[in-house]
């Protein structure tokens, strides 16, 4: 290999990459040396073996890097079909789990070792997990090549920002492709649905300043504090320098994933102890990139203000324990380790006891109980904190603009933020793989770069938003659907809270901000049992209400029964005028009733649908073989009708008809139910018995009368007595007419509809 068009290699990278690497291989072949005479020049060995250590996490067999859409899913295919027939032959868990490496793919995780085989023989398995492993390479070398700075490409590559692009392309299609229809006839896509439910940035953006305001307003009103935090990796976990944008010395190779979750373990070491302090907080934390896609923390948070001090020598103790040399702290973690360094240093020729040693060097908890004054300063960049001044204004204030970079850098009224200020020095546009910083036109508006931040968080799976403290936004959401009226009960005016956005009123409602989510009055209700999906392991309980535990009422927040179909090809198909489906309410009457057994049925509803298809990919893990089949079935028809277009348009109006007539059906039987339950209730309440029992009186009024009447007309037994030996009574046929008429006055008014 002597130029860097013969390296065969670089036909498993895109384009952009592969120049990349091209570049840094020609640098190292002509890197300036000092040879001796007779000596061989060492260079281009060194940038080959460069090159093959690079290219070693990809496998000889792994799909390249640059292959298309096209190419990944024939390749999907093709490892599906010959997984399927290793299990054929009798391949167990480990030797799948082999094959899934031998092409850089991951195994898949599931609940038993059928499922785990189940998923390595689904080609959308394949699918999905190729597209994320492909998308994080590439994101990976895009970082290590410098593609990702302020200086060229912030926070994401712009070969991620085009992916991105293109699965949000993918992901509109499907929703749009898909109709959901309930019992009364009630038809809309789900991209109509997807715009208002939490997947509209703009809802999104605008939930999550409700719940900060309304932890806000609790806190005011408690007289707490509220302290700002910002929490960073150590430098070996940052690849670029911020205003350069050249490459940090101390770089170690790590990806947004590790810092993802180094930070998660600082975090779950700071709650620990938190909570062994007895410290409780609420509030959110937030997390966002550096310029070169490394992740940071922002917290905002609220307690008694004689608890800041514990908290911040607690948060400041966690979060610099790791390379905290570098920041001139010179400390051991624990006393074994302090011991160590004592012997050391005696043999080194410390003078004093070893104890006495030990006590100089130091021990991490000795140090944080009582912190000197000047620590604060010098751990400014791994953690700093920022305390809210109430005079100044609103502690949401701090963290709007936290939460509408990571959203859709707009305000309230759709307008920009304004400029992004970590993107001060960044006009890099998309489309720009060469390399070269000189971009022509600035991109640093809020709006422009939160698509960037989009990117970011797609490709490595990261969380940007958790609430800490305070009750489930789950059972909050669900209570906006719920059409509250009538009883004054806690459900009643926690419906109340949400439907108007009352946060703070909701956690009172719930128990406050300090109540474990076990004691809290209202719990999301969820089936019996637990649906099953298409690797035949039981997936998520579908949610169908909410329950007051004490009194066992019940919310039903979703009543409707939905059927999820394709649209028909070349016909436009939009949801009816009756009564249309919004975020806040779906159901069409108030029902709450004691919660009763729930009926085992696994039903592939809206919710599941629209969770699922705005997942990642088109592709679903939790379709039963019948949709599974129906899928099918459905790209073969297609694939027919690409062929023969004649018939294109006579399928689609029998599919509409289709699906019509069973709207139909469902409607009329849902009709039918709702009226009779109304006559059973009416009936029940004029015979004065149990409710629920008025058709059963009727049936049983009824089989009487059949009985009586048979008996009456039986022939006469020989020397028949007349009814006044039997003493005192009304006679048969006097019971029998009036038994009768009765019941027949119950059916003919029931069969008019007069009840």
């Amino acid at each position: 290999m002597t130029a860097v068009s013969r390296l065969p290699v670089l036909e498993r990278f895109p384009r952009h990459l592969g120049r990349a690497i091209g570049r840094e291989w020609r640098k190292r072949r002509s890197r300036p040396l000092e040879l001796a005479q007779g000596q061989a020049d060492p260079r281009q060995a060194d940038a080959d073996a460069w090159l093959r250590e690079l290219t070693r996490f990809m496998p000889r067999n792994a799909l390249p890097l640059g292959a298309c859409e096209m190419e990944l899913v024939e390749f999907a295919k093709q490892r599906a079909f010959e997984a399927d027939q290793l299990i054929g032959r009798g391949a167990d868990v480990i030797q799948l789990e082999r094959y899934c490496r031998s092409f850089g793919v991951e195994p898949p995780r599931g609940k038993s070792d059928t499922g785990r085989a189940a998923r390595v023989a689904c080609s959308l398995w394949w699918r999905r997990a190729l597209r994320r492993t492909n998308a994080r390479r590439s994101e990976q070398l895009a970082i290590q090549f410098g593609l990702v700075h302020k200086r060229h490409g912030l926070y994401a590559s712009h070969d991620a920002i085009a992916r991105r692009s293109e699965q949000k392309r993918r992901n509109r299609g499907l929703l749009e492709a898909l109709t959901a229809i309930n019992e009364l006839g009630q038809e809309y896509t789900l991209a109509q649905l997807a715009e208002l439910s939490t997947s509209n940035p703009i809802i999104r953006r605008a939930e999550l300043m409700v719940r900060i305001a309304g932890f806000e307003y609790i806190a005011v009103g408690l007289e707490m504090a509220g302290e700002f935090i910002t929490i960073t990796a150590p430098s070996k976990y940052h690849p670029r320098h911020a205003k350069s944008g050249k490459r940090n010395a101390k770089y170690a190779g790590f990806t947004p994933i590790d810092t993802r979750d180094y930070l998660g373990g600082v975090w779950s070491r700071i709650n620990a102890a938190l909570a062994r302090a007895g410290i409780k907080i609420f509030g959110f934390r937030v997390a966002e990139p550096h310029h070169d896609g490394t992740p940071h923390m922002h917290g905002l948070f609220f307690m008694p203000p004689e608890e800041v001090k514990p908290f911040r020598a607690i948060v400041a103790r966690y979060a610099v324990r790791e390379d905290r040399d570098e920041l001139g702290l010179r400390y051991m973690q624990t006393k074994s380790e302090a011991m160590a360094a004592a012997r050391a240093l005696r043999a080194e020729g410390a003078k004093g006891k070893l104890a006495d040693i030990a006590a100089r060097v130091g021990i991490e908890a000795d140090f944080w109980s009582q912190p000197p004054r000047w620590v604060w300063k010098g751990i400014t960049a791994r953690v700093k904190f920022e305390a809210i001044d109430w005079n100044k204004g609103s502690a949401a204030g701090y963290i709007a603009k936290y939460i509408a970079k990571n959203v859709d850098g707009a305000k309230h009224d759709g307008s920009s933020i304004g400029e992004d200020f970590e993107a001060q020095d960044f006009t890099g546009l998309a489309g720009q793989d060469d390399g070269d910083s000189r971009d022509q036109s600035a991109a640093t508006d809020a709006t422009v770069t939160a698509r960037r931040v989009d990117a970011w968080a797609s490709h490595w799976g990261i969380r940007q938003f958790q609430q800490v403290g305070g009750p489930p936004v789950g059972v909050w959401r669900e209570l906006r659907r719920w059409e509250w009226a009538g009883a004054e009960d806690v459900l009643m005016h926690a419906a109340i809270a949400a439907d108007t956005g009352n946060w703070g009123r909701f956690v009172h409602l719930m128990g406050g901000h300090e109540a474990k989510r076990r004691d809290m009055p209202l719990q999301v209700a969820r089936d019996s049992e637990p649906a099953i999906n298409r690797y035949g392991e039981a997936g998520q309980k579908r949610v169908f209400g909410v329950v007051e535990q004490a009194s066992g009422q019940l919310a039903m927040t979703r009543p409707h029964e939905w059927q999820i179909s394709r649209k028909a090809p070349g016909l436009d198909v939009e949801g009816s005028a009756a009564s249309p489906w919004t975020r806040v309410n779906n159901s069409t009457e108030i029902a709450v009733a004691p919660l009763g057994p729930i009926a085992d049925e696994h039903r592939f509803t809206l919710a599941d649908a629209m969770r699922e298809a705005q997942q990642a990919d088109d592709d679903d893990e939790w379709l039963t073989a019948e949709q599974l089949a129906a899928r099918q079935e459905f790209e073969a028809q297609q694939r027919h009708l690409a062929a023969f277009p004649e018939f294109a348009r006579q399928w689609a109006m029998d599919d509409v008809e289709r699906h019509r007539l069973a709207a139909k059906r469902q409607r009329e039987e849902s009709r039918e139910r709702v009226r009779l339950q109304r006559v059973n209730r009416r009936l029940a309440a004029s015979l004065g018995i149990p409710a629920g029992r008025g058709l059963e009186v009727i049936a049983q009024v009824r089989a009487q009368a059949d009985a009586d009447r048979r008996q009456a007309e039986r022939p006469a037994r020989p020397g028949p007595q007349p009814w006044s030996a039997y003493g005192p009574g009304i006679p048969v046929s006097q019971q029998l007419a009036q038994a009768t008429a009765r019941a027949r006055q119950w059916i003919n008014q029931t069969q008019a509809g007069r009840l």
